[in-house]
């Protein structure tokens, strides 16, 4: 049973992404000492010094490993998992760990419809270069885009709230437009259609922006996936939550193609093209 999170006191970003870190090195097999780089996603609880990366990898072992964060919103794993896949075209670097971690109901206004959809979650997942065919899964592709002429449709106020400047319903339809189009690239580039998805599994986002992106992609709504009814609006932690919660039910199975994509106040658009894997060892739900 899943359901919808929030943080406790004592449970902070850096807390929130080891736990799920652990928990991806230990489905993928592979030790924290072991890594080449980590990269956080999350903008729920920026700040300026110490960034939250260089925490993790202390706590998680890995030592030789570099850390950085990155923002990017909602979309920001998925432009991890972008950024970590061209870090490992370079032959000095093996495995990379993305993990995102964020808090959205400290961003909610007390009394607001936020408080409602609005989630802590994080996960996370192990990339690796590799030579041949292996039991996880493969990236195929991805694709990115940002567009500033959308950049002041939302912000954080004074008082740490999330508020959006234009109509709810034109929101979700931006969002949706934004998915189909690096969706619609990423598919044409690689040669594939919609039909050679087995799942679209998105980030989340509010039930009015999951309705839009069904009627933008054309595709049946039993094919589109999500835990939102659970966990509600983790951000850019909701695609490897989502992920995490259908593979141990048994949803997702190794060998589905997945589309996954995202986007995030900024105004940012991502997708991503994969495989699933085996997982190395099972771990405890």
């Amino acid at each position: 049973m899943y359901r919808r999170g929030w943080a406790g006191s004592g449970e902070g970003i850096a807390e929130m992404a080891v736990i799920a870190a652990r928990r991806a090195l230990a489905r993928a097999g592979v030790d924290a000492a072991d890594l080449d780089a980590v990269i956080l996603a999350n903008w729920t609880q920026r700040r300026y010094l110490p960034d939250f990366a260089p925490a993790v990898a202390q706590r998680l072992g890995a030592r030789r490993a570099f850390a950085h964060d990155l923002g990017c919103a909602c979309a920001g794993f998925l432009y991890g998992v972008a950024t970590a896949r061209e870090l490992l075209r370079n032959p000095r670097y093996r495995r990379a760990l993305v993990v995102a971690s964020e808090q959205t109901s400290r961003r909610a206004r007390p009394g607001s419809r936020g408080t409602l959809i609005l989630g802590d979650g994080a996960g996370a997942f192990v990339l690796e270069r590799a030579a041949g065919d292996g039991p996880g899964g493969r990236l195929i592709d991805y694709e990115l885009a940002c567009d500033g002429e959308h950049a002041a449709i939302m912000e954080i106020t004074d008082d740490g709230w999330v508020h959006t400047r234009i109509a709810q319903r034109e929101l979700c339809e931006l969002a949706a437009r934004s998915i189909a189009e690096v969706s619609g690239r990423l598919l044409a580039r690689n040669r594939r259609a919609l039909d050679d998805v087995t799942w679209v599994i998105p980030h989340s986002g509010t039930a009015g922006v999951q309705a839009a992106i069904v009627r933008a992609l054309a595709v049946p709504a039993g094919r589109i996936l999500t835990n939102y009814a659970e966990v509600g609006n983790v951000s850019s932690a909701s695609i490897p939550v989502a992920l995490d919660h259908l593979v141990a039910r048994g949803r997702i199975r190794p060998g589905d193609v997945v589309l996954s994509a995202a986007v995030g106040g900024g105004w940012y658009a991502a997708a991503a093209l994969y495989t699933v894997g085996e997982l190395a060892r099972e771990v405890a739900a």
